[in-house]
């Protein structure tokens, strides 16, 4: 398939832009097998590439120009080059040359060069699949992972159907495709190509400070156990922003944290009883996927909300509903008395105050003490 005069490529990714540029390249070559391929690593002054466009080669009949990083004519401080540019675009012949530029950008370019570019040929954006919602488990969409899964089958097709594996990757690194790719062929590289593999490829890894959060919600003792156990291996603890916590300050965080959400579970229940919603505190009821678009924002969160708000110093003030609901869904997990019994261990073991191996330990006694008599 030949390709048009001009191709402007986009993306918010980096790696997929850069996939779907040497497709391109590749498109152009296969029609072109004895053509000259001219590149460019950033965005050149326009007049040298004017100038590129308009001479014709000695050595070969078609030409392609490929900018990879052609960013910088999308910005306000090259804008002059730009529209210089695209006004040489509309006239000149383009008889033996193709123009490709590549931007990483959030959204498809606009402006007079996207404009030239287009009217001359195609501007084509590869957008990003929407990210999981909130109230979704795992760490891509179906729509990512859908993606995910024909670049793996693409880079290594040896992977191409193997759910097992692919979502193994989807869940070890998520949506960052040029790493999840790299270990995709890593992978079939090795011995054995399992899900098993993939988590021992990546080592420690990172953990999130949500996954304590997780783990007390949905009472799973098993989860708590690989966050300690990833923890004790070396692995990094990220915060609820993705920052890294240096390893002396895990009992802190992890300490302030665990008290924090105890105290707001205590304190939803006692919201949640005076506003007469203690029959919506069902653990089942409130673990179901769409439980919190269907249920809690449209009949739970008014009346709850109301009552919080009539109470400037409860735990949960100032909460965003999507925060309101967490807390009200980890106080349907555990009664008054749980909640009251941890948050006195948590303070006879002062985890905030650890510091070394022993804060692993220490987190470990207070909450699997508390997730432990339902956790079958």
């Amino acid at each position: 398939m030949a390709l048009p005069r001009t191709v402007l490529l986009a993306s918010p990714d980096d790696f997929l832009l850069e996939l779907e540029r040497r497709a391109t390249v590749e498109t152009w070559q296969a029609a072109n097998p004895l053509g000259d391929v001219v590149s460019f690593d950033e965005a050149p002054a326009a007049a040298r590439l004017v100038q590129e466009l308009a001479s014709p080669s000695l050595f070969a009949s078609n030409r392609l120009l490929v900018v990879a990083d052609a960013s910088a004519y999308l910005t306000a401080a090259r804008r002059r080059e730009a529209d210089d540019l695209a006004a040489s675009l509309t006239s000149l012949p383009l008889a033996d040359v193709t123009l490709v530029l590549s931007a990483v950008c959030p959204s498809s370019p606009t402006g007079a060069l996207a404009d030239a570019m287009g009217k001359r040929g195609e501007v084509r954006f590869v957008a990003l699949p929407e990210a999981p919602k909130p109230w979704e488990e795992g760490r891509v969409s179906p729509s990512q992972r859908q993606m995910l899964a024909t670049l793996i089958g693409a880079i290594t097709p040896d992977l191409a159907g193997n759910d097992e594996v692919i979502d193994a990757l989807c869940e070890v690194y998520g949506f960052r495709p040029r790493e999840l790719a790299q270990a995709a062929k890593r992978l079939v590289l090795g011995e054995k190509v399992s899900a098993e593999a993939v988590r021992a490829q990546m080592g420690p890894g990172e953990c999130q400070l949500r996954e304590l959060e997780e783990a007390l919600q949905q009472r799973d003792a098993g989860r708590f156990a690989r966050l300690a156990g990833a923890l004790d291996a070396g692995a990094v603890l990220t915060g609820w922003r993705g920052e890294a916590i240096a390893p002396d300050g895990y009992g802190r965080v992890l300490g302030s944290t665990l008290g924090r959400l105890l105290r707001q579970a205590l304190a939803a229940r006692g919201h949640a009883t005076r506003a007469g919603l203690t029959d919506e505190l069902d653990p089942k009821r409130c673990a179901a996927k769409d439980w919190y678009p269907r249920a809690f924002k449209r009949r739970i969160f008014p009346r709850f909300s109301k009552d919080v708000e009539e109470l400037s110093d409860s735990p949960l003030a100032g909460m965003t509903p999507w925060q309101l609901h967490r807390a009200f869904r980890l106080a349907s997990v555990y009664s008054e008395g749980e909640l009251v019994a941890t948050l006195a261990r948590l303070g006879e073991a002062r985890v905030e105050r650890t510091r070394g191996p022993a804060v692993l330990a220490a987190i470990s006694s207070v909450v699997l003490g508390l997730i432990r008599p339902h956790a079958g």
